[in-house]
């Protein structure tokens, strides 16, 4: 074994640009949409005749005071222009008193904007209705806002612990994302040197040596692993520690899931070597599918965001969602090992799964 690992070593040492193309992608997908992750979704907001009065210069004003949404005056033209070619999910229109969303489809964000929209005006305009019999307007807003500040009742959200709510953090999400995804294209080429060697008669001649096949079998798979897992733990020491992330203090667990979810993207490949014909099947094949399982499994949107029943179903078989839903929960929860059982059981079955299906396939094959 140890000739094949020196010998993919070399390799790598002649030609180390794929490992730091990979680790550099990872680091700037993270820095280019995880840094916009945390900031407010801004919404286009129009008038019909492109002017704002005083009372639509208020709503935008009521409607700006929160967390969440970032309200911008745009004019109609260019608002709805971006709706149509999907660069904004959604536009305000603004009319009496009223709103109008302007969509192209049906969204989460739409959803959600239009929440925030309903509850602004209604309070508002209840606010409006109560203060219509009474002379001293501003005295009836003073004393609702005063009554507010000590309400007779409160409504407290808590996590199902009893603690504090944890706000999820989608930077982090997709640094993982990101990090375990471009991890796959590593590993997959580098599982691909088998049938490389296959094809070119390198593999028949190692036969020949005194190096067995089980040795040769795992030497390859072996330096696979090891290259995907320092690639990992590249990335997240140099977002730790480059970047700030804070990455909580169970690096262990982080380094575990790590190498579990390695050793499955492994034999995943080792499925796709055994089931495609040739290193250059591979090669095409191999990057056209993978970028679906990052969209399957949700890494690029909020937990709850896919809701379709087929699509979790099929994000039950993906490495990727398992390996996202432990290292979250590691760094954003704070889970500990007992909590990670489920996560870490999926992704051992399916890398035993496709290991024994993807040896079993090469040894068949003549090539």
């Amino acid at each position: 074994m140890a000739p094949i690992l020196l010998s993919q070593w070399m390799k790598e040492k002649r030609n180390p640009w794929m490992i730091i193309m990979f680790i550099g992608l990872s680091i700037l997908a993270t820095l280019m949409f995880g840094g916009k992750a945390d900031s407010k979704i801004k919404i286009d907001i129009f008038t019909a005749d492109g002017a704002v009065d005083e009372s639509e210069a208020k709503w935008i004003e009521w409607l700006n005071q929160n967390d969440t949404f970032e309200f911008r005056m745009e004019d109609e033209q260019t608002a709805r222009k971006k709706v149509r070619e999907g660069r904004a999910d959604l536009a305000v229109k603004l009319v009496s008193d009223d709103y109008r969303i302007i969509a192209a489809m049906d969204n989460p964000y739409a959803q959600l904007a239009d929440q925030h929209l309903r509850t602004v005006y209604e309070r508002e305009l209840q606010l409006r209705a109560a203060a219509a019999n009474l002379q001293d307007e501003t005295k009836f807003r003073e004393h609702v806002h005063a009554y507010m500040e000590k309400p007779p009742l409160r409504l407290q959200s808590e996590s199902q612990g009893g603690g504090e709510l944890v706000s999820h953090d989608m930077g982090l999400q997709l640094m993982f994302g990101f990090s375990l995804f471009l991890v796959m294209f590593t590993i997959g080429f580098k599982v691909n040197t088998i049938t490389k060697d296959k094809a070119s008669g390198v593999w028949n001649r190692l036969i020949l040596s005194p190096v067995r096949k089980t040795e040769m079998y795992m030497g390859h798979l072996l330096y696979s692993s090891v290259i995907g897992i320092l690639q990992i733990i590249l990335v997240l020491l140099i977002f730790r520690y480059g970047f700030g992330f804070d990455l909580g203090d169970q690096f262990g667990l982080l380094l575990l899931v790590t190498v579990i979810y390695t050793l499955t993207i492994v034999a995943l490949s080792m499925l796709f070597v055994g089931i495609l014909q040739s290193p250059e099947q591979f090669g095409t094949l191999f990057p056209s599918i993978i970028p679906i399982m990052p969209l399957i499994s949700g890494v690029y949107m909020p937990p709850g965001t896919i809701t379709n029943p087929i699509l979790l179903g099929l994000a039950e078989v993906i490495p990727l969602t398992h390996a996202m839903k432990a290292l979250t929960g590691i760094v954003v929860y704070g889970n500990g090992i007992a909590d990670l059982w489920i996560p870490i059981t999926k992704l051992l079955l399916i890398g035993v799964l496709c290991m024994g299906i993807g040896i079993n396939l090469m040894e068949r094959r003549h090539v």
